[in-house]
């Protein structure tokens, strides 16, 4: 798409150049075999057409501008059509072109202002503010995305469910600053153990975490839900309170499977969520894997 851009860009501004010196050419063979003068005020009138209309860039209209001037001097240097008033003329649309390239300039500089300003609301409309993951409504988004990728190149397709235990407790007895420290090391985790570009880790809501990933096996999901539960054995992080356990600790749900373009990420995603359930109904800290819609054994 860039390589294209690039080439429209260079054909337009070869265009409109070849167009003002055809005019060029017209005006010497009007004079040189009638004696008629021929109207100069088309090379601007082009020149504005390709900087305003064709929204040719500042680089290339400054060139098309050089370029143009310098076909117009040669032009009255040679033949006197325009007698005294060829200096005059040449100034005329010299001051055109200037003005035209500071409106260009504008334009260009308000314009990528104006996309600068967009990509960062896209991006603060697509991460969560606390632990700058994804948030539920880019989640939903790139889940489809890669259910779509998974069904259409046969790759298998892991989701997982994180939540803290007894987080409610921990942020009553500790304070929300706190919980939210707990809240941001989770998303560490997550991040440093789902690291590669076809994983995704998002953040669902409150103390849940999303994750999804292509390409592991049942074993290699596992592992990696196995991981996420020894880090928080290793933070050692102080829980204690309320029904805690004496340190914080998470309960993981997940699904490894294979799907078909039939796959509803719903399913997926009720599947990792009763496995969760079934995590915490087994005394927390743990994970436990839906297989086949049904749970396996612990």
């Amino acid at each position: 798409m860039s390589n294209y851009n690039a080439l429209h860009k260079h054909v337009l501004w070869l265009g409109v150049l070849g167009i003002t010196y055809a005019n060029f050419w017209l005006l010497v063979q009007c004079w040189t075999q009638a004696g008629l003068v021929f109207a100069w005020e088309g090379t601007l009138l082009y020149g504005l057409f390709g900087m305003f209309i064709l929204r040719i860039n500042f680089i290339y209209s400054l060139m098309y501008a050089v370029l143009s001037l310098v076909g117009f001097a040669w032009i009255i240097i040679h033949y006197p059509m325009y007698g005294e008033l060829g200096s005059i003329k040449f100034g005329f649309l010299l001051c055109g072109f200037a003005v035209s390239l500071v409106g260009v300039k504008q334009i260009e500089s308000g314009f990528t202002r104006f996309q600068q300003v967009n990509k960062k609301l896209l991006y603060l409309n697509q991460i969560d503010p606390l632990t700058e993951l994804y948030n539920r409504g880019a989640m939903e988004q790139n889940f489809q995305r890669m259910l779509s990728i998974a069904a259409r190149t046969n790759t298998r397709i892991s989701v997982f469910i994180v939540d803290l235990d007894n987080f409610k407790d921990f942020n009553d007895g500790y304070g929300h600053l706190r919980g939210d420290d707990v809240i941001q090391l989770q998303a560490q985790i997550l991040r440093q153990i789902f690291n590669r570009e076809t994983d995704m880790v998002a953040r669902f809501g409150g103390e849940e975490f999303v994750v999804v990933s292509l390409g592991n096996t049942t074993a290699e999901s596992e592992a990696q839900a196995a991981r996420v539960l020894a880090a928080w054995q290793q933070n050692n992080v102080a829980h204690g309170k309320g029904k805690g356990q004496r340190i914080v600790s998470c309960s993981i749900g997940l699904i490894n499977t294979e799907v078909d373009k039939s796959t509803e990420k719903e399913r997926l995603f009720e599947m990792a969520d009763s496995a969760l359930y079934e995590a915490k109904n087994r005394g927390r800290a743990r994970y436990v894997s839906a297989i086949s819609c049904e749970l396996a054994p612990a």
